[in-house]
């Protein structure tokens, strides 16, 4: 299938994309500065999706974690204002009534040990462990302490603050780190073998999964006085080592589609790991008022959406997620496709938002133009 699609100047230093349908490869092509390389990226907050969302779809499925259940029943912590009346279900829905994001990273950085992960490359330590262990502390700390902005149940706000709890909640439900619980459930059975956290203990293009990878590079970062390459572009994420629930997992454009065709094969009930009751309530729109998100996944806008003019708008319709950095995951569920667009878009002085959406809206609609079905 030729996907005709342009990148112009500036918009995706590098990019990688695929499409698969029915596990046939319909597309594969990448261009900019790694056109025939090998390259990893930072995908952001698909993170959310290919990582947290499908860990608390498994351990649901296993009955370790209910999605009507108080969070609090995993996070003794998370409580106060009505905290303690949050679910899995709303945070996992973006309706638990916190906020979208908070710069928790500052704290963190001011801290005497868990500064040192943001001194500059030539004054920081060789082993930032025990500055990412703080670090990690000083997160949980301030979401503890972070009060709701309304009620739950009663809004749709994207955010992150969301995500990172549910990532110390199934931690807590699977009885290990996220990274490890990752690459145990999802991507080993999967043999997403281009997935992976870049955690404390291989730090940037270091040991384990990252050892020989070349890295596309993201933002150059103020804050640590570099430009983010094999590391976590989000500060928060960084905070904590790389790992956490709403931003940290590298990957490449075939991988996120094979995940994303495991979603799709789940829903008509031939899912390798995921359940097909399970995937079918995590798909469907939630019903808090307002809200076009889904239990992890988001769904298109009826117009103006990112995965365009042509896909998703059958009668199942599609499921989806983007990256701050440039990347995106859609999966159209009528013509069976999972697309993946992954770019370092914001590469290297950040977001421009027209710029990645009007790139975004033109790759899939040259999709569906294909011939696609």
């Amino acid at each position: 299938m030729k996907v005709a699609f342009a990148v112009p100047p500036g918009v995706a230093p590098a990019w990688d994309a695929v499409v698969l349908r029915e596990g046939e490869v319909l597309h594969a092509s990448r261009g900019g500065e790694i056109a025939g390389t090998s390259v990893v990226f930072d995908v952001a907050s698909l993170t959310k999706v290919v990582a947290t969302g499908t860990l608390a779809a498994l351990l649901v499925k296993d009955g370790r974690v209910e999605l009507d259940a108080p969070a609090v029943e995993w996070l003794p912590r998370f409580r106060g204002g009505g905290k303690e009346r949050v679910t899995v279900r709303q945070l996992l829905a973006h309706s638990s009534g916190l906020p979208w994001w908070r710069p928790w990273f500052e704290r963190a950085a001011a801290d005497p040990v868990a500064g040192q992960a943001f001194l500059p490359p030539d004054r920081r330590p060789g082993d930032l462990r025990d500055a990412f262990s703080r670090g990690r502390e000083i997160l949980e700390e301030a979401l503890w302490e972070e009060p709701l902005e309304a009620p739950p149940g009663t809004r749709a706000l994207y955010g992150d603050p969301a995500f990172l709890a549910l990532g110390f909640l199934l931690e807590r439900a699977g009885g290990a780190p996220l990274d490890r619980l990752f690459a145990d459930r999802v991507a080993g059975p999967l043999g997403l073998g281009d997935t992976f956290f870049v955690g404390p203990g291989h730090l940037a293009v270091g040991q384990g999964p990252c050892a020989g990878r070349t890295y596309a590079p993201t933002e150059r970062c103020p804050h640590r006085g570099e430009v983010n390459r094999g590391a976590v572009n989000d500060d928060n994420a960084w905070a904590m080592g790389g790992v956490a629930g709403h931003a940290g997992l590298f990957s490449t454009a075939a991988d996120v589609a094979r995940l994303g065709q495991e979603w799709q094969d789940a829903l008509s009930g031939r899912g390798r790991i995921l359940d097909e009751g399970v995937a079918c309530e995590f798909a469907r729109r939630d019903a808090t008022p307002g809200s076009e998100r889904a239990l992890g996944w988001d769904t298109p806008s009826p117009a103006g959406s990112s995965i365009g003019s042509r896909l998703g708008r059958g009668p199942l319709g599609a499921i989806g997620h983007l990256g701050y950095t440039g990347c995106s995951l859609w999966i159209d569920l009528d013509r069976g496709l999972s697309c993946a667009l992954l770019t370092n878009h914001v590469h290297p002085d950040g977001r421009r938002p027209a710029e990645i959406l009007a790139l975004r809206q033109a790759f899939h609609d040259a999709v569906a133009e294909a011939g696609t079905g």
